[in-house]
């Protein structure tokens, strides 16, 4: 196994090692990657290694008094990941969606820092202490239908609005002197796919325990709040103007009526449009529901993958090829699927 484990991305262990610069190995949540984490996971388990101490903030505690070999693991809703000191190496190895090759939350971080920092902004100058605790207090994002009964009923005439790069919106509109750098990723997103990825995964890194230590939480939560409220007043305004809102997708409003327009329309960087219009709709859940605009069928469904969905037709969200693969962890079964 150790020359399996050394085949994986790994540093040099020391003394004082920093957890956040040790490299990062994703097994993607597959069938396949929960096998060959597991395999991992459960020889971990089986050797006589100490437990790893961490401090306050996550970070590996250090000195030459520390005790090694040492490991630990960390699960969370979107990721479980093995953190290893053992043969005088280091490996933080993970169980998640993979991200775009070349491009990671840290990645994108790191490269919107440096488009800071050459407009005289230094962002290491908004790291915080109390990140985890910032953490706690993130809205959630909005998903799910305005009332319960909207869920299983077929709606005709049905519209989304969808708001452009809305977090990075909310970023801007909360910390106007990163605007100009966010305006300037949105504009060319299109030509230069890094800069839709800066866009896309920095502010969820900002809150990140396990990749920053959240030290910047409170710039994805001033973020994500303004998103929400701004999503809100526009469904507030809709319903005023006699249209049905009917679910909500983080940051866009499925809403049934005529096609609205009014303020905040338009192509700008938070700004909104209109980008299915007169549909027939019906959701089964927050994160499941189907739609047909201009006679071409839509499916929608958490933890399905798009390619599976391109035969789909109408109903099929409901059927048993429409069940979400889930993967949950438990200490004796490791990673399992549908657990």
């Amino acid at each position: 196994m150790i020359k399996e484990l050394k085949q994986l991305k790994h540093t040099k262990g020391s003394a004082k090692i920093n957890y956040l610069l040790i490299p990062v190995s994703v097994f993607d949540i597959t069938e396949e990657g929960a096998k060959a984490f597991n395999k991992i996971y459960f020889w971990l388990k089986k050797q006589n290694l100490y437990k790893l101490e961490r401090t306050s903030s996550g970070g590996i505690r250090s000195g030459p008094h520390r005790k090694r070999p040492a490991w630990d693991i960390k699960v969370n809703r979107i990721c479980v990941e093995l953190t290893v000191l053992l043969e005088g190496c280091a490996w933080r190895i993970q169980f998640r969606t993979k991200l775009p090759e070349k491009m990671s939350g840290r990645k994108a971080f790191t490269a919107f820092k440096r488009f800071l920092l050459k407009r005289g902004i230094d962002l290491e100058k908004y790291a915080i202490e109390n990140g985890k605790e910032v953490k706690e207090t993130i809205e959630k994002p909005l998903i799910g239908a305005k009332r319960a009964l909207y869920y299983d009923y077929t709606f005709e005439k049905v519209n989304h609005i969808d708001f452009h790069s809305s977090y990075s919106a909310g970023l801007a509109n909360t910390h106007p002197e990163f605007r100009e750098v966010l305006n300037e990723l949105y504009l060319k997103r299109e030509e230069k796919e890094d800069y839709k990825n800066i866009l896309n995964f920095s502010i969820g890194f900002m809150q990140s325990l396990s990749g920053c230590g959240a030290r910047w939480a409170h710039l994805s939560r001033d973020a994500i709040k303004d998103n929400n409220d701004r999503v809100k007043k526009l469904a507030e305004t809709l319903e005023k103007k006699g249209r049905i809102v009917l679910t909500y997708n983080t940051d866009g409003i499925w809403y049934k009526g005529p096609v609205f327009h009014g303020e905040g329309e338009g192509e700008g960087l938070g700004e909104w449009h209109n980008d299915f219009v007169n549909c027939k709709f019906r959701a089964r859940s927050a994160g499941s529901y189907e739609f047909i605009e201009k006679n071409i069928y839509h499916a929608v469904v958490r933890g399905v993958a798009n390619d599976l969905k391109s035969s789909w037709k109408w109903g099929d969200i409901y059927e048993k090829k429409a069940e979400p693969q889930l993967f949950v962890f438990s200490e004796e079964g490791g990673i399992m699927l549908n657990g």
